[in-house]
């Protein structure tokens, strides 16, 4: 669920701060980046609760999808998602390892 959330943030915060860079309107953007972003709360809160061995990896994914909204140019930006989305590709891979471990 947490890495399902992740991937919605990103691809909303992708849109919002585009339409933002380019000049154009990003207030529904902004409204549905809200929604995604509250979408991450609960199964972060899970994962940092029952899972606490990858509480590192799942809170530096959350931490790199919410910086795609200080991105100051069209590069910074797809760089900052590239990043989103390796540390999702970290967590994902280290929730795998300890799980299959178990």
């Amino acid at each position: 669920a947490l890495a399902e959330a992740l991937a919605d943030h990103r691809r909303a915060m992708w849109t919002r701060e585009d339409l933002r860079l380019r000049g154009q309107d990003w207030t529904d953007a902004r409204v549905a980046s809200h929604a995604t972003r509250s979408a991450i709360t609960g199964p972060l809160l899970r994962v940092r609760l029952a899972l606490p061995a990858l509480a590192p990896q799942a809170q530096a994914a959350a931490d790199a999808a919410y910086a795609l909204r200080a991105a100051d140019t069209e590069v910074d930006l797809r760089a900052r998602r590239q990043a989103a989305i390796a540390a999702a590709d970290t967590f994902v891979t280290a929730a795998g390892r300890h799980l299959s471990a178990r």
